[in-house]
């Protein structure tokens, strides 16, 4: 599994000021837990840590079978979609999960089902991972739906490749002289290697097939053939990488994980609750450890 963590908003959801433990959330999702013990009290230290638990970021595990592109696909989660600083986490400490993700090369095996059923329903999301490699977005799709059919749950598809995409200026000349020249790239990707083995232009289409792929290249190609020479605002590096950083099908993402959080929240309340028993338990201070967990100021 690889880690990667997002931010969220601090307000409490799904919480009413009748729930005993409604105080003691509010006061962890503000950063005052630990003002609510005094400032020798040997649980502060304890309270602290699990405040900064409560309110941190948000950790994804992007899981799937070895050689899905699970990295990748973590790095265009945490660049695209998170909206502060996110980091690859500790794959040690599993127990820091929140949200599952998990990433299928294609129509679901046996085993992506079993590890799929094996999350908790309400904190796991399932993508198409490389969906680039299918050559047209609508075949993506269409894989996409039947891997939702056999699972009975959605399944997005994302090109964690296009999400990353930074197109150079060397990249740009190179995809316009091609468009200039007529060149577009067949379905088959044997036929746009068909060039001598040895030469420079060779290695510059592989180089470019690992950057952008089949579906990359194909769509800045279209792009470039069809802008207007006159056009005061040419497509650009800047320009055509976010463009294909658009057609990943990354943005798609947002919503899910939004969908995620209040159950993502549920158990963050849970480990906090689990901090302050675990401490009235080892008695550290435990009559004001019970009276938070009860609910008294």
């Amino acid at each position: 599994m690889t880690s990667v963590t997002t931010t969220w908003g601090c307000a409490v959801q799904g919480m009413g000021t009748a729930d005993p433990a409604a105080a003691l959330l509010a006061s962890a999702a503000a950063g005052r837990l630990s003002s609510l013990v005094g400032a020798t009290s040997p649980l502060r230290p304890i309270l602290e840590e699990a405040g900064r638990r409560y309110r941190g970021p948000l950790r994804i595990e992007v899981g799937g079978r070895p050689g899905v592109g699970r990295d990748t696909m973590a790095r265009a989660v945490r660049e695209r979609l998170s909206p502060m600083h996110a980091f690859i986490a500790d794959p040690a400490r599993p127990e820091d999960t929140d949200i599952w993700l998990y990433v299928l090369p294609g129509p679901p095996r046996a085993a992506d089902r079993d590890a799929i059923a094996a999350l908790p329903a309400d904190r796991r999301i399932v993508v198409l991972g490389r969906a680039d490699t299918h050559g047209e977005w609508a075949v993506a799709q269409e894989v996409a739906a039947e891997a939702a059919h056999r699972l009975g749950l959605p399944v997005l598809p994302v090109s964690a490749l296009l999400a990353c995409a930074e197109v150079t200026a060397d990249e740009m000349a190179t995809l316009g002289c091609w468009a200039r020249s007529g060149l577009v790239m067949p379905s088959m990707v044997g036929q746009f290697l068909a060039v001598p083995t040895e030469s420079a232009e060779y290695r510059t289409r592989v180089a470019m097939l690992r950057h952008l792929d089949q579906y990359g290249i194909d769509l800045a190609l279209t792009l470039l053939a069809d802008a207007d020479p006159d056009d005061p605002v040419p497509l650009d590096a800047p320009t055509l990488t976010r463009v294909l950083r658009r057609a990943s099908g990354i943005g798609a993402l947002a919503a899910p994980i939004t969908a995620c959080e209040p159950a993502a929240r549920y158990w963050r309340g849970v480990e906090l609750r689990g901090a302050l028993e675990d401490a009235a338990a080892a008695d550290v201070d435990r009559d004001r450890a019970e009276s938070l967990l009860s609910g008294s100021r």
